[in-house]
């Protein structure tokens, strides 16, 4: 039998097969599979898989089919990827204009992993009843020139929230964003009968507490298939070499073939096509330095690893 894993807890993953939810566990032989070795764990919500039902209406999970794409993260202490999701249509990342706030690194780093895995991102920025003067445009001059898709929602007042729902509507999407940017919010104004709980922002830390605890998929109207994820405070790239770094920033790739270097790192090489972009305004000077950061974070790693 063949399914979607809708939700993965402890040791089980819950699998959609024709209209109903069957808990499952793994068959040993799968965390010797080859494909799967890298992982911290080898199923995701998301992931087509291959299983068989036992005789108390639970099963087992056989076969995981191959993968479109797959989001994952990378810790500084492990060797493996902590896979989150598969086979997604579009990753949104969620920011807002106040508390916590607006983070635009994290922002960077996981556009990296959507330009690398080949997923289509949305920036989804919330809040924006709270937006001060010029914090819209500050936003977009920071991007500028990259292609990135921008929506700025409010789900209190409900602008952009129609339009989310849109860009939702017929796609397996993933929502990634810190505690308390207000994922849950967003999700309770376009699906109301979804009633998830929320909570405020902490006001000791300016972090939001964590309300969602597992990875799980909702089936929503007009084909719209979601997985909310647990808030995220930090987001490793450990996976990939410094040199190819600025082959995932979104506005360097295309340029970068000007460099008069291949590879080029953007950093300390002459006839660089991005710096010179970069002093003619081109490029935001922020995101360059957020790029020069991301390099040096995987320097420092590389280093210590082969030291």
């Amino acid at each position: 039998m063949t399914g979607t894993v809708v939700k993965s807890f402890g040791k089980y993953y819950a699998i959609e097969y024709e209209g109903r939810r069957i808990n499952c566990t793994l068959r040993g032989r799968l965390r010797k599979d080859e494909r799967l070795e890298k992982y911290s764990e080898p199923v995701a919500v998301g992931d087509i898989v291959e299983f068989e039902l036992d005789g108390e209406g639970s099963g087992a999970i056989e076969l995981v089919r191959e993968r479109r794409n797959t989001f994952t993260r990378r810790y500084k202490d492990s060797d493996l990827n902590d896979l989150i999701a598969a086979n997604l249509d579009l990753m949104v990342v969620i920011q807002c204009f106040s508390k916590p706030r607006l983070n635009l690194r994290f922002v960077d780093r996981l556009l990296v992993r959507g330009e690398k895995e080949g997923i289509p991102v949305l920036l989804c920025v919330n809040k924006l009843d709270l937006a001060e003067d010029d914090d819209t445009g500050r936003l977009n001059d920071y991007y500028r020139g990259s292609g990135l898709d921008i929506l700025m929602t409010s789900a209190v007042t409900g602008e952009g929230i129609d339009t989310l729902k849109k860009l939702l509507a017929e796609k397996l999407s993933i929502l990634i964003g810190n505690s308390g940017v207000g994922k849950t919010s967003l999700l309770n104004g376009m699906y109301p009968d979804l009633d998830l709980r929320t909570t405020e922002v902490s006001e000791s830390t300016g972090k939001g507490r964590h309300t969602t605890t597992n990875v799980e998929m909702f089936r929503l109207e007009s084909d719209a298939r979601i997985i909310d994820t647990p808030g995220l405070r930090e987001f490793g790239l450990t996976d990939i070499e410094p040199h190819e770094l600025g082959v995932y920033f979104m506005e360097f790739g295309r340029l970068s073939r000007k460099c008069d270097f291949s590879p080029c790192t953007h950093e300390h090489e002459p006839g660089c096509e991005i710096k010179r972009l970069v002093e003619k305004g081109k490029i935001s000077e922020e995101r360059y330095v957020s790029y020069l950061n991301i390099l040096s974070t995987l320097k420092d790693y590389y280093d210590n690893r082969y030291r």
